[in-house]
């Protein structure tokens, strides 16, 4: 019989696994022009070049959240369930976003400037989020003068 725990954790695999065959799915989708429009917004160049990266960060996200997933299986509490729920989603918008900060100049990286370039630093995100956002906390604190003391590490993977 399935304990309720059991079924959670089922659950999650499900949701991760949905995430990571439907990113790879809507690209092709996106790329072959079978889908035009999404949400109520049509998919114009701009639009689908950040949906590749939103894809791309969630694939990352999603391929480090199952590694863990399977790692850490037998010690997985409830507490857990979220972040797991959670991380392919704030890994997209973390994705694109870090795309715009590179576009803008605000942050540098030394890369080409093809597309396959962008949506590899897109999965980078994704995968390394933890290390992004303490990237990132360093970058606010030296643009706006931050005292650097009352941050937290931003490595939210579960131990």
């Amino acid at each position: 019989m399935m304990t309720r725990e059991h079924g959670f954790k089922l659950g999650v695999l499900v949701y991760l696994l949905a995430w990571f065959i439907g990113s790879f799915w809507m690209t092709g989708a996106i790329r072959s022009g079978r889908i035009t429009h999404w949400l109520g917004i049509k998919l114009l160049p701009p639009v689908t070049e950040y949906a590749y990266y939103a894809l791309a960060g969630a694939i990352g996200g999603t391929m480090y959240a199952m590694r863990l997933f399977f790692e850490y299986y037998n010690s997985m509490t409830p507490r857990w369930y979220w972040w797991y729920l959670l991380r392919p989603i704030k890994c997209a918008g973390a994705a694109m976003m870090t795309i715009v900060l590179f576009k803008s100049g605000i942050m540098l990286l030394q890369t080409g400037a093809t597309m396959e370039a962008k949506i590899g630093i897109a999965f980078l995100v994704g995968f390394g989020y933890g290390k992004l956002m303490d990237k990132l906390r360093t970058l606010t604190e030296a643009l706006f003068n931050g005292n650097g003391s009352g941050g937290k590490s931003g490595d939210d993977s579960p131990k």
